[in-house]
């Protein structure tokens, strides 16, 4: 993913309306820390591509002895979220970053855990499996992984499902929020809905791949107990381990 490829302006739409354009948003950010053990003592969690803060927020809360590790590419979104968590002190480690190089991944310090939401579809194929690799020896023997993203249908009936199902999702949050479908106006504008409006492939941002594919790219990569817990409208939440010994 290069960096121009992803303009502040997009950041900036994200932080706006988001809420509305997130498939129950609050649903994945609390079950993504449910499926992180607590640890026994002070501990590190990385978050890759962390936005606003929503989700260090989530997992600062949940865990007093952690420190959470949010990179991001988004200046934009790094002075969101240093914002955001200021009460946190410490305990957020900012940091921007690239998620396709492969210089922020070392082995120090080793995590407890490594979490991304709507990130990774952003890498193709080959990177989502260098990625997968990458991290396996990031974590700590026993480490969590947990992925929130978007997903390629394997075919058009169900890339029609999906398209319908974001459309209705941001519907009925945009009708929850404010009594209007004043967001999902803005949904279509921007033509946010990759399954209705894809992207010209010599130029997409947004790579996602088959679900299949990516859970066995982890399998591969070493980690074990690998599980889907939650899917809609293309959008699915899946974790896995990586082995004690």
């Amino acid at each position: 993913m290069n960096d121009f490829l992803w303009q502040e302006r997009d950041s900036q739409d994200f932080i706006d309306y988001g809420r509305y354009f997130v498939p129950q948003r609050e649903y994945q950010l609390q079950t993504i820390a449910d499926l992180i053990p607590p640890p026994n003592g002070p501990a590190h969690i990385l978050e890759l591509s962390c936005g606003e803060g929503l989700l260090a927020e989530v997992l600062l809360h949940r865990f007093p002895l952690v420190t959470v590790h949010g990179y991001d590419m988004s200046p934009v979104m790094l002075q969101q979220a240093k914002a955001r968590l200021v009460p946190f002190g410490e305990r957020f480690a900012p940091r921007r970053f690239n998620l396709a190089e492969r210089e922020w991944r070392t082995a120090e310090p080793r995590f407890h855990a490594v979490v991304s939401s709507l990130t990774i579809h952003h890498l193709d194929g080959a990177e989502k499996q260098q990625l997968f690799r990458d991290l396996f020896p990031m974590l700590l023997a026993g480490g969590t992984l947990v992925i929130a993203d978007l997903v390629t249908p394997t075919r058009a009936l169900g890339t029609a499902v999906a398209a319908n199902g974001w459309d209705e999702a941001v519907r009925q949050r945009s009708q929850h929020l404010d009594g209007n479908d004043d967001a999902l106006a803005r949904f279509e504008q921007l033509k946010w809905n990759l399954y209705r409006y894809p992207e010209d492939p010599a130029v997409a941002i947004d790579k996602p791949s088959h679900l299949l594919d990516q859970l066995k790219w982890v399998e591969q990569a070493g980690f074990t107990a690998v599980d889907v817990h939650w899917a809609l409208a293309g959008h699915v939440l899946y974790s896995a381990i990586r082995p004690e010994t």
